[in-house]
């Protein structure tokens, strides 16, 4: 009984919930509702033209003949003549592509299209949520592993792309990326995390001075070792847990 106490309890708050979080347009004024676990209900009157407001299907977003909101904030220099929602989280406008409230920079908002919740393209380049990848050859794209979108990698044919860096490998053939790995790989000569050599850390101090690439391999995530020991990409060598 206590179960299903709690299930019609957790309906109603659900309930509640998905009704009073959006926008509220009452022909005098237009609101948008959101919900804050620890203080509740808010409500915030928009700088918006009731009678010209609209809300978009992908119902985050939403706009009047001056301005342009995503989830009741503005969007500063979204041009609301042009701009449209296409999915979820990305919209354009005859400028730029747009990714929630954010610009995507360099993008070019007339060819500007989704590819899936992480990746969009304007036909001259690829992005990573707001990021460009600047691809050397655009028209090569493909994902080399996409099973789930926030741990991806991608190639243009002469460079790979681990989500929004660029492993910087000139030796493209010998070049081997890892699923799951959190952004390792490696060529015939160098190891990468991310966008720079896994002697490297983060911040560019040298950490380690000899990585062998021929017993070069992964154990997990950001976990790696050659025949010399264990790799932490972050910080070197360290001991092994054996």
């Amino acid at each position: 009984m206590k179960t299903y106490l709690n299930i019609i309890c957790a309906l109603i708050t659900l309930s509640f919930y998905s009704c009073t979080v959006g926008y509220k347009n009452d022909g005098d004024a237009v609101y948008y509702y959101h919900w804050n676990e620890g203080s509740g209900q808010h409500k915030n009157k928009l700088e918006a033209n009731p009678a010209t407001f609209k809300i978009s299907k992908f119902d985050d977003y939403a706009k009047d003949d001056k301005s342009v909101f995503y989830q009741g904030e503005q969007i500063v220099g979204a041009d609301a003549t042009t701009f449209e929602a296409i999915d979820e989280f990305y919209a354009r406008d005859k400028n730029f592509g747009w990714y929630g409230k954010d610009t995507i920079q360099t993008s070019k908002g007339k060819t500007f299209k989704v590819i899936n919740s992480y990746y969009s393209t304007d036909g001259y380049d690829y992005f990573y949520t707001t990021s460009p990848l600047k691809m050397a050859s655009p028209k090569d794209f493909k994902f080399v592993y996409c099973k789930s979108v926030d741990e991806s990698w991608t190639t243009d044919g002469k460079f790979y792309y681990y989500k929004s860096y660029k492993a910087p490998s000139d030796d493209y053939k010998h070049m081997k990326t890892y699923p799951k790995s959190g952004g390792i790989s490696n060529d015939s000569h160098w190891a990468y995390f991310l966008d720079h050599k896994l002697n490297y850390d983060i911040d560019g101090k040298w950490v380690v001075d000899t990585i062998d690439i021929k017993t070069f391999k992964i154990t997990g995530y950001i976990e790696c070792r050659d025949k010399y020991g264990c790799f932490n990409v972050y910080h070197g060598r360290e001991k092994c847990d054996e």
